[in-house]
């Protein structure tokens, strides 16, 4: 196996930045994805997932070598069998990636998949990674190696979590920008703007949401020109950082989600919908002044812990805990945990603008 330093580490997370911030549609980015990562993180197998994030079913993927009937019989046993590392349970969790190794303490048998699946076939570890925004799913990765290669390390492990918004974020601009060309039935909101900042279109919908964006005055439009730079930044490789993404307030009130990809050399898209609660929850947690504290046992009660496992997990008494929860449902103005799942959780749509 090729040796890499932390450089190189940055290097591919910086090169896959670019890839997401440019518009393409879902496939073809997993398949650009996969080539670069594949190089700097070697495997024999592997599948590259699009999922419908409600449900979490796969929609789509990009298929290196993996054998038809292998691949059915992994569908199968991911709906059906308990296991370690399934993909909901990745969803979930803090840790966007895990290797099978690791999770059984290198007893690969205690594994069902690889038991039934990997083991007869001649294949060895195997490593999971979900492309996640905020709480939300878009997409998943398995890949596998030979019995014979070494297992996955830490390091390798940690570098796909960090590619996981990334990811995420193009899949969903990808997915967002195909539905626009191709959708009859409404009208989108969408903004492209020239290098130099001239507005080259922009829909209807976009501007009642956020004013006129041509205006020399920038007012609430100053999100389209901040965005678009971003993703002109990570597109051409100017700078490394977050997804060109960004949550902001409309003319209205309503919260808007706004995000940023690069159509060609001379220009950026700028594509508004309306924000989900997950969009927003971590926002919303920052909004009413939650401690870093807070915030994590927010997020832990969100996935769905009980409060012994919380207190287990950040080591803190149960009376700690009672008083960090009293707290939060003050800040939050809610009196239970399925108020607060219903506020933060990734349920109804965010007030909408109106279409007239």
């Amino acid at each position: 196996m090729v040796s890499h330093t932390h450089v190189d580490d940055d290097r591919l997370v910086e090169r896959v930045a670019r890839i997401c911030a440019r518009a393409d549609e879902p496939l073809p980015l997993l398949e650009h994805v996969a080539r670069i990562v594949r190089r700097h993180i070697p495997y024999a197998v592997a599948g590259w997932l699009l999922v419908d994030p409600d449900t979490l079913l796969i929609t789509g993927v990009y298929e290196e070598d993996v054998p038809r009937e292998a691949h059915l019989a992994l569908i199968e046993l991911e709906l059906t069998v308990d296991d370690v590392n399934k993909f909901v349970d990745l969803s979930r969790g803090r840790q966007a990636a895990a290797a099978l190794s690791e999770a059984t303490g290198g007893h690969l048998d205690r594994s069902a998949r690889w038991a039934r699946v990997y083991r007869p076939r001649g294949y060895g570890d195997e490593m999971r990674a979900v492309f996640r925004a905020g709480q939300v799913t878009w997409g998943h990765v398995c890949m596998t190696r030979k019995a014979d290669d070494p297992w996955f390390t830490r390091r390798e492990i940690d570098v796909m979590a960090r590619l996981s918004s990334h990811v995420a974020h193009g899949l969903r601009a990808g997915l967002l920008l195909h539905d626009l060309d191709t959708s009859t039935d409404q009208e989108p909101a969408m903004v492209v703007l020239d290098d130099d900042g001239s507005v080259r279109t922009a829909t209807d919908r976009a501007q009642r949401w956020l004013g006129s964006i041509a205006c020399s005055r920038l007012d609430s439009s100053v999100v389209v020109h901040e965005v678009a730079a971003q993703a002109r930044a990570l597109a051409d490789g100017e700078r490394s950082g977050p997804p060109a993404v960004a949550r902001t307030q409309g003319s209205s009130g309503e919260w808007l989600l706004v995000r940023g990809m690069r159509l060609d050399s001379a220009s950026t898209a700028v594509v508004l919908e309306p924000a989900r609660r997950a969009d927003i929850a971590p926002l919303l947690l920052h909004l009413h002044e939650l401690t870093p504290r807070e915030q994590e046992v927010t997020q832990l009660l969100l996935m769905g812990m009980d409060t012994a496992d919380v207190a287990q997990e950040l080591w803190i008494t149960p009376e700690t805990l009672r008083g960090h929860i009293k707290s939060i449902f003050a800040k939050l103005g809610v009196n239970s945990r399925p108020e607060l799942l219903a506020r933060l959780q990734h349920q109804p749509r965010v007030h909408v603008a109106s279409s007239g």
